[in-house]
């Protein structure tokens, strides 16, 4: 068989295979998949349908065409970033990151061959999520159409495309990733310059974008006219905007332009990677799987020292998490990318500028959903970072059983490794939220309180469920997030992020009544404690008895 049909077949065959163990073996953990995927949908749907509902009042009717274009060239924008930024991670890691890598590699198998076979594998993980979340959206826009059985299987068609453009500069992308990391293999500054540095430059085009010097002050210039940056018309977000309000009106001529448009870039871009990945597949696998020439560098003689404000091996294990964690550059580029992309969406909040003034109640409502959106990255943060600690130990389980102290305290470092990235950087965000909306400070504290709450509590059930559900013999932290206990442990993520939630909703859209303050607080403390309480004791209760069940790995 050829080289790229017989990387398609292995795709196809271990989908067959997930699927028929979720069906016939495992049935339990295919409906627990199914259950959550359809919960996700509702609560979704949901939202979509409260928003239109909301844009039908009588107030806002007239501009509910122009707002509703403007926040779907916002939300494909999101998605496309997204989209292109995990497809990087992911093609790159499957090109030069796994031990398949290194097989494919000497496989008499062409560059183009292992190209592709990587490139379609990482597009197909990075872009399932895009149809959890598009579909609702899809649904609810139905009853806005003019033809609605015509526009869903239309705007699917375009919203292929603007998937194909995500995966096109994703394996693009992992090109030119895989030569940047061996000039910064050690210099995480570097990568987390070079983050800060795209953000910092979105944010200056984004602000020129808004000039608007002659225009007069309404609710129409300072919300509308200020998400303009997401319809710049060389973008794909604004072209699938075109093709999704063009199937509504059943335009089609213009559905079948911007959708055909879309099409088209995503094989140029596509072929352009193809070319690169041709002549550069095998020069940059060598420079990434041999060692920096420089042995005398710093980083080879640097001294190890474990972190000086915690005690004992427990400042050796964060020290050695912290370590792997900033070494490690899809890590850090991912962990920048989704925390940093946040951070510009709090930033453009003074965008808004006078809008809160035609409604002062905007002004709590949107405090409240930035702390939920970051909580969902938290929730990101913890799934994809933490949740696989435990099984990612697999191979070093006989260091442990050597080392000097006790397992469980494994998993206290793992917690307090969690801690020490999570809750400073969302405590940042939750503040810069604040500020942004001028929210007084007691206000502002009670919000930083609640996501620190929310980054233990979420950090604590990964580790639990991540003891509880480990696979010891798997070493892609990426098919372990994919996973059955990835699934279960994004469920109880939701449930966390909800309940604290609540806590943190009832004073702020109140009337701060000094009643609703107390019982907020204390409501969100006694859960937070129970949840890390629950969670960490089965943490410690499964990790502490791996010499019980050697068969572990085999078993989950």
């Amino acid at each position: 068989m050829p080289g790229f049909p017989a990387l398609s077949w292995r795709l196809r065959r271990a989908s067959a295979n997930m699927i028929d163990a979720a069906i016939r073996q495992q049935p339990l953990r295919g409906m627990t998949v199914v259950a959550v995927v359809s919960g996700v949908w509702l609560l979704l749907a949901g939202l979509f349908w409260s928003l239109l509902v909301f844009l039908s009042q009588d107030q806002y009717l007239p501009l509910k065409p122009r707002l509703l274009e403007s926040l779907l060239a916002l939300f494909f924008l999101t998605m496309g970033v997204l989209v292109t930024i995990s497809d990087t991670v992911l093609v790159w890691a499957s090109l030069y990151r796994t031990r398949a890598a290194s097989f494919h590699a000497a496989l008499p198998l062409r560059d183009r061959d292992i190209f592709w076979g990587a490139a379609l594998e990482g597009g197909l993980w990075a872009s399932w999520a895009v149809l959890v979340l598009v579909l609702p959206l899809i649904g609810t826009l139905m009853r806005e159409a003019a033809q609605p059985w015509l526009f869903a299987p239309a705007v699917l068609i375009t919203l292929l495309g603007l998937v194909a453009i995500g995966m096109s500069a994703g394996a693009l992308g992992a090109q030119l990733l895989a030569k940047l990391i061996p000039i910064l293999r050690r210099g995480v500054r570097g990568i987390v310059l070079i983050a800060v540095l795209a953000v910092g430059i979105g944010v200056l085009v984004t602000m020129s974008s808004g000039d608007r010097h002659n225009e007069p002050v309404t609710f129409m210039t300072e919300v509308i006219g200020n998400l303009r940056f997401a319809e710049n018309p060389f973008l794909p977000s604004w072209w699938t905007q075109q093709a999704f309000s063009g199937a509504m009106a059943s335009r089609w001529s213009d559905w079948a332009l911007y959708t055909g448009l879309l099409l088209a870039n995503a094989g140029g871009i596509a072929v352009v990677a193809e070319f690169v990945a041709a002549r550069r597949f095998r020069r940059d696998l060598d420079a990434l799987s041999g060692r920096p020439d420089d042995t005398t560098s710093r980083a080879v003689t640097q001294e190890w020292r474990p972190l000086a404000f915690l005690p004992g091996e427990l400042g050796l294990l964060v020290a050695k998490d912290l370590r792997l964690f900033r070494r490690d550059p899809a890590q850090v580029l991912q962990f920048t990318a989704f925390f940093g992309l946040l951070g510009f969406y709090l930033l453009m909040l003074p965008r808004l500028g006078k809008a809160f003034a035609f409604d002062e109640w905007w002004r709590p409502a949107v405090s409240v959903l930035n702390l939920t959106a970051i909580s969902m990255a938290l929730a990101t943060f913890t799934g994809r970072f933490v949740y696989p600690l435990l099984s990612l130990e697999g191979r070093r389980l006989w260091v442990l059983a050597l080392a000097p102290w006790p397992r469980e305290r494994v998993v206290t470092a793992k917690f307090l490794f969690a801690g020490l990235v999570g809750v400073p950087v969302s405590s940042a965000l939750a503040l810069l939220s604040g500020l942004m909306l001028d929210l007084a400070w007691p206000i502002i504290l009670y919000q930083v309180g609640i996501i620190a709450c929310m980054a233990m509590g979420l950090a604590a059930s990964a580790l639990g469920i991540g003891a509880r559900l480990a696979d010891y013999r798997e070493d892609d932290p990426n098919k372990l997030v994919a996973g059955y206990g990835g699934t279960i442990n994004l469920l109880a993520s939701l449930i966390f992020a909800g309940l604290l939630l609540v806590g943190a909703a009832a004073p702020v859209l109140g009337r701060n009544m000094r009643e609703a303050w107390i019982l907020g607080g204390a409501w969100s403390l006694c859960v937070t404690g129970v949840w890390c309480a629950l969670f960490l004791g089965l943490a410690h209760r499964w990790f502490g008895r791996l010499e019980d069940r050697p068969s572990s790995g085999s078993q989950s």
